[in-house]
């Protein structure tokens, strides 16, 4: 997957939190010396982008909210996702080809 352009126009993200957690998160990151817009547009960039240690702890996190996904599917995507890796690999592929390889198909496609 190409890396995301964060310098193109946002859209707004809402969610509903209650009010002591919200309260707790605006200290915390006070100490740390961030904003909750930084600290957000962080994450969602780590989560774009596969950071490994982000997507270590995301996976971590989906196994203990069964909620999110079955056990059955979760398999199955990881396995997938290592067969991608594999399969990358196996051809040389790196994600500077990769992002390479999708500008090239959206200068010939620009409708896709």
């Amino acid at each position: 997957m190409p890396k995301k352009q964060w310098e193109e126009k946002g859209e707004k993200i809402q969610t509903y939190i209650p009010e002591s957690h919200k309260v707790e998160l605006k200290i915390r990151l006070h100490y740390h010396g961030m904003t909750q817009a930084g600290f957000l547009r962080g994450i969602i960039k780590a989560f774009l982008e596969e950071d490994t240690q982000f997507m270590a702890w995301f996976d971590e996190w989906k196994l203990r909210n069964s909620k999110v996904k079955s056990s059955k599917r979760h398999t199955k995507s990881d396995k997938l996702k290592q067969k991608g890796k594999e399969l990358s690999s196996m051809f040389g592929i790196n994600e500077g080809e990769l992002e390479d390889i999708f500008d090239v198909i959206a200068q010939e496609h620009p409708d896709l």
